[in-house]
Order: C-alpha cells, then sequence, then structure tokens
C-alpha cells in the first residue's frame, strides 16, 4: 500500500509539473507575437483643454486621400495607384507607397461590404508590419510608426479591426 500510494503522488507531481510547464510555454508563445488585435471601437482619444473637451472620432484618424498623398510626396515617398484590392475583384482607390524598407498600402471608398473582405486579404498578403486596421471604410498596412506619422494619421482610434505589432 505504501509503495501505491508514493507511485500515486509522484504521478499527481509529475502531472502538476506537466500543466504548468505547458501553461508557461503557451503564454510565452503568445508574448512572442506581440500583436493586440482589437475588434469594435477601440483606442478613442480625448483631450481636455482650455477650450473644452475635444475626441477623435474613429473615422477622423485617417487622412483624407488628397492630404495623406501629399504628406507622403513631401517626404519623399514612391507612390503607385490603383483600383482593386491587389488580384481581387473588389473595387476601391488603392495608394500603397514606399520609402526604403517602409510602405504604407491603404483603401479609400470602399463599402461597407467590401471593407472586411479587403481586411481579410491584407492579412493573407501583409505578414511583417507595425498597424493593419479596417477603420470604418478604410483598410490599411503600415511598416512602422514614422510611416504612421509621415502619412498624417492623428491617432490610433479606431472603428472596426485593428492589429497593432509592437
Amino acid at each position: 500500500m505504501n509503495i501505491r500510494n508514493v507511485i500515486v503522488a509522484a504521478v499527481v507531481v509529475l502531472v502538476i509539473i506537466v500543466i504548468i510547464f505547458v501553461s508557461v510555454t503557451v503564454i510565452n508563445k503568445d508574448r512572442k507575437e506581440k500583436i493586440e488585435r482589437n475588434y469594435g471601437i477601440s483606442h478613442t482619444e480625448t483631450k481636455i483643454t482650455s477650450n473644452g473637451v475635444e475626441t477623435t472620432k474613429p473615422e477622423d484618424a485617417v487622412p483624407p486621400k488628397e492630404q495623406l498623398i501629399q504628406n507622403l510626396e513631401d517626404k519623399g515617398y514612391d507612390i503607385e495607384y490603383f483600383d482593386t484590392v491587389f488580384d481581387s475583384d473588389i473595387s476601391c482607390h488603392r495608394i500603397y507607397a514606399t520609402k526604403d524598407n517602409e510602405f504604407i498600402d491603404i483603401c479609400y471608398d470602399l463599402t461597407k461590404e467590401n471593407a472586411e473582405t479587403a481586411f481579410y486579404e491584407y492579412e493573407k498578403k501583409y505578414d511583417k508590419y507595425y498597424l493593419m486596421a479596417m477603420n470604418g471604410t478604410f483598410v490599411y498596412c503600415i511598416s512602422d510608426k514614422k510611416v504612421f506619422k509621415d502619412a498624417g494619421f492623428k491617432s490610433l482610434a479606431n472603428n472596426g479591426i485593428q492589429y497593432i505589432n509592437y
């Protein structure tokens, strides 16, 4: 009976060790990915100033198309224009700008129905980025924080799907 109790206790301890090891491995795997995934309204911003409360609406976080183009031209980006999302039949005004290894790929004028489909096309295409988002009817992928600022984005405010890669 004594040997049986020792064996049962040893098995219980071994099972606990395995559970802890697997848990730590899974947690560390999630931390290595370092992608924050947000769905719905996220990163809303409010500033309290002497003029009152100022909020950044998610749809206002994305610069207007003409302003984005001007900002990128002023910063020396090479800009290409497309009328579809990659090789799909999703119609949009797509701007792809690069400078060295930096990039921004953004679609304007998507319908609400096409925006989510376009986002999933971006998800298939890009695996290295700082920010990938569907913000209302805008879909964009940005390589790093510098491009984010160069393009004229005002905030991370978002209403849709947003992946931030730290």
